[in-house]
Parts: structure tokens; C-alpha cells; sequence
């Protein structure tokens, strides 16, 4: 046999090992954390642990590899969006802002190998590198999207219970009840709700050892609703000023359903507006179906009939 064969099938074997070896030592060379990290410590602690794809022992080497590159990914305002959405969003699971990229980069790289799947089985490869890229950035910002709707969700949930729950809140601490504690008979009468699930988090954080006052304002940092921010900036001056916590909390109730009524009255006054437009539309293809035919006949034949 020539040398030169015996070269070629040395090399064409070992280029073949390095192609299987090199992919499955690049995956399982990322070992499962032995401890779960702070992040997940913290979510034990409020009692909102589940189990994610980075525990399972089948998925955590795959979503090491994910998620080592979306550590290296420098991008501030992609990261800062990512944490705004996750604490609208409640973050049950309790990932990190890198855990969210290192899914987003795993839902690329399903929608690049169905692309290629797609592309092989219909076009047989034709066309395949015009459509990669685009399946690579819509598999990314797919979960970005949903993200942001659930937050988008959540956070319109809490301000409609809003004033509901601070009218209990003022009618538990009139009853002889401090702020705590009516904060824990609502958590109790109903864990499930959004908003007792944020006041849930505050009550954690208090425990830990934080004041009122912070673990409030960290709840209003993680909403982004302004009628809360009111409250909470109202609950801490009456702190500040000893001015009865229950009164203030049916004032606020008050002028956030004060709010509502005038937002609603502009919304129903701007609505006669949006519907002329397409009022007006409607009466002039009305007028041009009923005349237009009788313009038509009398530039056709002289006459209308």
C-alpha cells in the first residue's frame, strides 16, 4: 500500500476522532456544581425551590457549556433587562441573569438544528445559510419576548390588587394587629396571589434581619409600578413622622381608586375620538358603493338610469 494512503487514512481518522471527541469533552468538561449557588440558596430559603434544567443530571453538562458562554457575554443592557423582567416576573425558579442567556443561547441552538432538520428535509440544504441566522436570533429573543410578557403580566396583576390589599392590611392593623402581622394573616389566607407573594418576600427579608423600610423599597424596586412606589414612600414617612400606619393605608387606597375612575373617564372620552376615523371611513365607502354605480352609467351611456 502507498504511503501516501496510509497517511491519508491515518489523518482522515484522526480528523474524525477530534470531530467526535473534541464536541462531547467541550460539554461534559463542565462539571455539575456541587452546592447550588447563592442565588438558589436564597430561593430555598423564601420557599420557592424547583427544579431546573441546570440540576438535572442529564441536562447540567449540556447547560454547563450554555452557560459558561453566557458568562462571557458583556452585554449591560441585556443583562439589565433580563434582571427588570425576571423580579417583575417573580422568578419562581430563581435563576440568575446568566442562567436566563445560557436558555436563551440553548433555544438558539434548538432553533438552528430544526432549521437545518427543516432545511435538509425540504429544500435538501438549499438556502440554509440565509435562514440559519434568522432562526438563531428568533430562538434567542423567543424567551426574551416571553419574559417580558409575563412580567408585563404580573405587574398589571399586582397594581389591580393593589388597593384591595391595602384596605385589608388598614382593616387588620385597626383591629389591634401590627404591620407584620397583617402582612402574615394575608400571605396565610391567600399564598398564590402576586402581590402576597412580594409582600411574602418582604416579610422573608425583614426576618433576615433588614428594616421595614428597605425591604419595602427593595419590593418597589422589583415592581416597576409607580402607584406602589407611592405607597410604600407613604408607609415609610408615616415610619419617619408616627402617623397611624391604617389611615394612611386608606388614603392611599383611595387615591389609587381615585386614579383609576379619572384614567377610565379619559379613556372613555378619547374613545369617541378613535372611533370617528374609522366612523368616517365607514360612511364615505357607504356613500361611494350607493353613487359611484350612477356615476359610472353616466359617463358609460349620458344617463343615471
Amino acid at each position: 500500500m502507498p504511503t501516501s494512503l496510509i497517511l491519508f487514512g491515518i489523518l482522515t481518522s484522526a480528523a474524525v476522532f477530534a470531530g467526535v471527541f473534541v464536541p462531547i469533552w467541550a460539554v461534559f468538561r463542565f462539571p455539575v456544581a456541587s452546592e447550588p449557588p447563592i442565588h438558589r440558596r436564597i430561593a430555598q430559603a423564601v420557599g420557592m425551590d424547583h427544579e431546573t434544567v441546570f440540576e438535572n443530571p442529564l441536562m447540567a453538562p449540556l447547560m454547563g457549556l450554555f452557560l459558561s458562554i453566557a458568562s462571557q457575554m458583556n452585554w449591560p443592557a441585556l443583562r439589565e433587562r433580563i434582571r427588570r423582567d425576571l423580579s417583575a416576573a417573580g422568578n419562581p425558579v430563581g435563576y440568575s441573569v446568566d442562567q436566563y442567556i445560557a436558555l436563551c443561547l440553548a433555544a438558539s441552538a434548538v432553533a438552528c438544528v430544526k432549521a437545518v432538520l427543516f432545511s435538509l428535509l425540504t429544500m435538501g440544504g438549499t438556502g440554509l445559510f440565509f435562514a440559519l441566522p434568522f432562526f438563531a436570533v428568533t430562538g434567542f429573543y423567543l424567551p426574551l419576548h416571553t419574559l417580558s410578557n409575563a412580567a408585563a403580566g404580573r405587574v398589571m396583576r399586582i397594581g389591580k390588587q393593589v388597593p384591595y390589599t391595602l384596605d385589608l392590611i388598614a382593616l387588620v392593623i385597626a383591629a389591634g394587629a401590627s404591620f407584620t402581622e397583617a402582612i402574615e394573616t394575608l400571605i396565610r389566607d391567600n399564598p398564590n396571589d402576586d402581590l402576597n407573594q412580594e409582600l411574602s418576600i418582604v416579610l422573608s427579608e425583614i426576618q433576615f434581619g433588614a428594616t421595614r423600610a428597605n425591604a419595602l423599597s427593595s419590593m418597589a424596586h422589583r415592581i416597576p409600578l409607580e402607584t406602589l412606589r407611592s405607597v410604600v414612600g407613604a408607609i415609610n414617612q408615616a415610619d419617619q413622622l408616627g402617623t397611624p400606619l391604617a389611615a394612611i393605608l386608606k388614603v392611599q387606597a383611595g387615591m389609587i381608586r381615585m386614579h383609576r375612575s379619572v384614567r377610565a373617564e379619559k379613556l372613555a372620552a378619547s374613545a369617541g375620538l378613535r372611533i370617528l376615523v374609522p366612523t368616517m371611513i365607514i360612511l364615505v365607502a357607504i356613500v361611494a358603493l350607493v353613487f359611484v354605480p350612477f356615476v359610472l352609467a353616466y359617463f358609460a351611456t349620458g344617463s343615471i338610469f
